[in-house]
């Protein structure tokens, strides 16, 4: 008689629970987001770094410095190149002319109208400052094309980084949108229990905020996405995001050796110690035009007249001369001495400056390695706190139907799962771009068809 009575508490029949009057459980569950519809093809990796070759303003305005310093070689030859000059002049005076012409003892009149033209020619044969500024004008238009090459590898980088980041954010959006879904039909469930008067209320609404959480998630990284399409639109000088990004068929080279090897290797590849070299041999050349201010300058000068009507004092319309001039500075004032001294100063800077950038490149590669090595190691982390998240997840979602775990384990374990998911991405997307600025470091991420 006992036993009966027991069991007949434990099998109690279940009766329905009628939800408070103002409590926000009667409301819908809204519908979860849906997937963004692709606004365009697939833009793949490379050919983003093609079109940041053709498109990019900054790019272009590299280019365009390369041009203006060979322009300046022309203009340092037009230095040392002669000079032709013609000059023709009509005057009409308020008053007519007139001469004495004494071979016939008479007064000639040359009228209100005169005209005259000239032709000047000069040319500094010899003017040894010409020798140091065509080799600095030479040695600039080499130093734009390693500023450009340099400008063109932290682009490509750029582009690189951004487009690897919006993928992660793209398969993060997708992370999100599977966790919304786990969460809406957990959040159906739970509320289904608590109106059969399984579990509290509470639960059922700790359920529904995990839900509307998770679906806030899913809204933020689409969003994200589409930010990072647009912020990679603007590196590539686009007008539009009609496009969608899709994982490259191999991931990122990765860069591995010795440190040594790898800086010796960047500090004769980079274009910036290739460049700060070449600056170096430009302020040393500052010296040589100082001295040559000293040397004297040979200069030829030649003119042709016609002057018409003759003037009394000569006896053809047309006159020539030419001279030959030799130019010795004896005292500037001292401005000589005070441009060696500037020499010395300048050529100390650029041996300073070299030396910073090579110190600032080891640096990079140093740390550069250090971020690769680290993201590797949390990479591989990430992976097994993900694997452990699911497994968890798996067994308190079971517990949770058995009646054995409550809500707040449940939105423990889905909260565990989403965040695991996140560093997951993450950390392969840092490997990724680690990887990259590794390559960057040693002066070997460019595109072959870049190339200038």
């Amino acid at each position: 008689m006992l036993a009966a009575l027991l069991l007949a508490q434990i099998l109690q029949p279940v009766r329905p629970v009628e939800p408070p009057a103002r409590s926000s459980i009667r409301e819908p569950l809204p519908a979860p987001v849906p997937e963004a519809p692709p606004e365009g093809p697939v833009l793949p990796l490379a050919e983003a770094l093609a079109q940041l070759r053709d498109r990019s303003p900054d790019l272009a305005v590299a280019l365009e410095r390369v041009t203006q310093a060979q322009n300046n070689v022309q203009r340092a030859w037009a230095t040392v190149q002669p000079t032709l000059t013609a000059t023709g002049t009509v005057t009409h005076n308020s008053y007519s002319g007139a001469y004495i012409d004494y071979s016939r003892l008479s007064i000639t009149s040359t009228g209100p109208n005169t005209q005259s033209a000239a032709i000047n020619f000069n040319w500094n044969i010899f003017n040894y400052r010409a020798v140091p500024a065509l080799q600095t004008a030479y040695q600039q238009v080499e130093v734009a094309r390693l500023t450009e090459t340099q400008q063109r590898r932290e682009l490509l980088l750029d582009v690189a980084s951004t487009y690897y980041a919006g993928l992660a954010l793209k398969e993060l959006a997708a992370v999100a949108a599977r966790q919304a879904k786990a969460t809406r039909d957990h959040a159906i469930e739970a509320q289904a229990r608590y109106e059969a008067g399984l579990i509290q209320l509470s639960a059922a609404l700790r359920a529904r905020i995990d839900y509307l959480r998770a679906d806030q998630e899913t809204r933020r990284a689409q969003f994200n996405y589409a930010a990072s399409r647009s912020q990679l639109a603007a590196l590539l000088d686009r007008r539009d995001t009609a496009f969608e990004l899709a994982p490259p068929a191999q991931p990122p080279e990765e860069i591995r050796g010795a440190f040594k090897d790898l800086i010796a290797k960047a500090l004769e590849e980079r274009p910036e110690m290739a460049a700060a070299r070449a600056n170096e041999e430009i302020a040393a050349r500052l010296k040589t035009d100082a001295w040559a201010q000293f040397l004297p300058s040979l200069a030829l000068t030649a003119n042709a007249r016609y002057n018409h009507p003759v003037a009394a004092s000569t006896i053809d319309a047309s006159t020539w001369a030419f001279a030959l001039t030799i130019t010795l500075p004896i005292y500037d004032g001292g401005f000589r001495y005070v441009a060696l001294k500037d020499a010395d100063s300048q050529m100390r800077q650029a041996r300073a400056q070299t030396r910073s950038e090579a110190s600032r490149i080891e640096d990079e590669l140093r740390r550069a390695q250090l971020d690769l090595e680290s993201a590797r190691a949390l990479r591989d982390e990430a992976e097994q706190a993900l694997a452990a998240s699911r497994e968890n997840e798996r067994l308190v979602r079971a517990q949770f139907a058995a009646g054995t775990a409550s809500q707040v384990e449940v939105s423990d374990a889905e909260a565990a799962l989403f965040q695991s998911e996140s560093t997951a991405l993450q950390q392969r997307l840092s490997v990724q771009i680690a990887a990259l600025r590794v390559a960057k470091a040693v002066g070997a991420f460019d595109l072959p068809e870049a190339a200038k």
